[in-house]
């Protein structure tokens, strides 16, 4: 970011997960940041697994968080116990972040999504702290979803006032799409810029070895990420019958973390459909892997902003079908890069993976085409000039 009188800039970036899809995303960013000529600070906590992906970020992880990867089954009682412990870790995890903050005092600080009310407080009290640092945060949800059902909005007494106040505390906001882009007005009428960004692509997770064309692979379908309400596996369930008449030897694979669905359910019907189901957080040394086998990714969402799993299969130049739901259609060119169909129609979404398993060239052709669009209009030099644009605009104009 171009200081103005030849300084370089200070930037932080706070991340509480160590891992997952946001942890991801900022550590990418925060090197796209740092190639930009900006010394950058990436707190986060332990064991994070991405190193920097640039050197001019020191990742920092001395906050006492959690992977997402802990969720292990356990009981009532000690899941409540679970809880207590992880929200006193989080409260220490803030004031660990606001000491820092106030030590080093950063000319730009970058926020995440804020999911409970203590992080809507700590970035009210952090605006406090640093009157003079640019903050800006990048909003991959504009409203906090429940966990349980993350199809419904998240309410509270505390928690809708406090967030109501963090949002008025920051300088810019960094959407994923003009849909979330609306809704972040709609909901909190903001007066700060409102900035539409591209995701980036996800490099960090491709590894060395050299990637399988997909048109060399076996029907195989992947479903990755979190299985949670929104995410629609059910519905790809609902398509696997008429997949399976049209391609016999089709193999569909779902892997991810499960969050707020009945896995013993998914399981059992996975199993009675001989759909490959691998529930638990993936690491990311088995990411290659798992997209290089896959002829198609599908991602049959009910609802979604943007979605980080679309732009790792343009990484590995795989198509995609989708749900045209959210900002997604912004993403998946329809019969350019993947093929969007209806939100809750397993019919059309079996047609369109039955296309594309048939015919190993055209999704070759598709996913060659998502590789060259994201490398064009959707890397992190692009991302992080946007940012950077607006974080110079923001503080010219203070």
């Amino acid at each position: 970011m171009d200081s103005g009188g030849g300084r370089r800039r200070t930037v932080t970036f706070v991340e509480f997960s160590p891992s997952g899809g946001l942890f991801q995303f900022s550590a990418q960013l925060a090197g796209g940041v740092a190639a930009g000529g900006d010394a950058v600070d990436f707190i986060t906590g332990p064991d994070p697994e991405l190193g920097p992906t640039h050197p001019g970020v020191r990742m920092r992880p001395v906050l006492p968080t959690w992977h997402p990867a802990d969720e292990k089954p356990i009981g009532r009682l000690a899941k409540k116990a679970r809880r207590v412990l992880r929200a006193g870790q989080r409260a220490l995890a803030w004031l660990v972040v606001l000491a820092l903050l106030r030590r080093s005092r950063p000319d730009v600080v970058v926020w995440s999504t804020w999911r409970f009310s203590m992080d809507a407080l700590g970035a009210v009290a952090a605006r406090r702290l640093l009157p003079r640092s640019t903050i800006v945060l990048v909003a991959h949800e504009p409203v906090p979803r429940v966990r349980a059902d993350t199809t419904k909005e998240r309410h509270g007494r505390v928690l809708d006032p406090a967030l109501e106040r963090a949002w008025h505390s920051v300088d810019a906001v960094f959407v994923l799409g003009e849909e979330a882009r609306a809704k972040v007005h709609e909901r909190w009428q903001v007066a700060c810029p409102v900035v539409v960004i591209p995701h980036g692509d996800e490099a960090a997770l491709r590894g060395d070895a050299p990637v399988p064309p997909c048109a060399r692979t076996g029907p195989v379908v992947l479903f990755f990420g979190a299985w949670t309400a929104y995410k629609g596996i059910d519905l790809l369930f609902d398509a696997v019958p008429a997949v399976r008449h049209k391609v016999p030897d089709a193999r569909i694979v779902v892997a991810g973390s499960v969050l707020g669905v009945d896995e013993a359910a998914l399981t059992a019907r996975a199993r009675a459909l001989g759909v490959d189901a691998r529930p638990g957080y993936v690491a990311t040394a088995e990411v290659p892997r798992l997209f290089g086998e896959a002829r198609v990714v599908v991602t049959p969402y009910r609802r979604a902003t943007q979605s980080g799993v679309v732009h790792l299969a343009y990484t590995f130049a795989r198509p995609v079908v989708a749900t045209a739901v959210g900002d997604i259609p912004a993403a998946v060119r329809d019969g350019e890069t993947g093929l969007l169909v209806p939100p809750d129609d397993p019919d059309a979404l079996a047609a369109a993976l039955v296309d594309l398993l048939t015919d190993a060239d055209r999704a070759q052709s598709m996913g060659d085409a998502g590789a060259a669009w994201l490398e064009a209009e959707a890397s992190w030099t692009a991302v992080a000039r946007r940012v950077r644009e607006t974080v110079d605009r923001v503080r010219g104009a203070r």
